[in-house]
């Protein structure tokens, strides 16, 4: 995992998330690569819109990016990570599918706030279809402790699999790893073959199995979050099938929408 995408932007969620996937590139010895988009607005394609509306919008949208991308680089400059700009104009999901390709992670927020046109939920399910894991952090947030502890939200599934494999190289950076297993009598996987797993990759990690109350899966895992504070949360699809096709109906929201800590997601 060396090469980092973040998304720029002057919004609320900004300096969050351009704040952690520094801390992921000098953790990971990577490469930053910014991406720069000027949004399109909602009004675009309004057809009640007048061309003039529409225009002083752009222009608008393109000084306040004009002078947000000034900025960044002058920071950029003076930082010790190595990093490139790449610059779109689109929605942001296509923006991102665009410049991600030869991309390891994606860093964006779990709520765009201020965002035009955002739609979060959306952007995840676009990368994830794509195969390009994501890491989603609250916009009050400031930086990642990749030496904290992680907490691994298991539940057995193929697509929890998948996001344990993606983020082994972040896993291996953090002090303490935690699985845990919201027990409802059943599960594809155990999590002591993830443990398993992961000591091959000289990962030591606690098992936590916690029997499943009434109520949603989803609030479960957050309440446990709460008690231990990780730095990051990692997980897959909860009790699906197919992770995009149910991905903002449970569990997924639940934490994407709710969670103080980032998470990361991989299908």
């Amino acid at each position: 995992m060396k090469n980092v995408a973040v998304l720029i932007h002057a919004d609320a969620g900004q300096e969050s998330r351009l704040q952690a996937a520094l801390d992921l590139v000098r953790g990971l010895h990577g490469h930053l690569i910014a991406i720069d988009v000027t949004a399109m607005p909602p009004i675009a394609e309004d057809p009640v819109i007048g061309p003039a509306t529409l225009a002083g919008y752009i222009s608008e949208e393109l000084a306040v990016q004009d002078d947000n991308r000034a900025r960044i680089k002058a920071r950029l400059l003076i930082d010790d990570a190595p990093w490139t700009l790449a610059e779109c104009m689109g929605d942001v999901a296509s923006c991102l599918a665009s410049h991600t390709a030869l991309t390891d992670l994606v860093v964006i927020n779990t709520v765009f706030d201020g965002f035009p046109g955002g739609d979060m939920d959306g952007v995840v399910a676009s990368m994830l279809r794509l195969n390009r894991p994501v890491l989603a952090v609250p916009s009050a947030t400031r930086g990642i402790a990749l030496q904290g502890t992680a907490l691994v939200a298991w539940d057995g599934s193929d697509e929890s699999d998948a996001a344990l494999r993606a983020a082994i190289p972040i896993l291996a950076l953090a002090r303490e790893v935690r699985i845990l297993s919201i027990d409802r009598g059943s599960i594809k996987h155990p999590p002591e073959l993830a443990a398993s797993y992961l000591s091959r990759h000289g990962i030591r990690p606690e098992i936590m199995v916690v029997p499943a109350e009434s109520g949603r899966i989803g609030q479960q895992i957050l309440a446990q979050a709460l008690r231990i504070e990780p730095a990051l949360i990692v997980m897959g699809g909860f009790g699906h099938s197919r992770l995009i096709e149910t991905l903002f109906g449970g569990v997924t929201r639940d934490l994407l929408h709710n969670s103080p800590y980032p998470v990361f997601l991989a299908q």
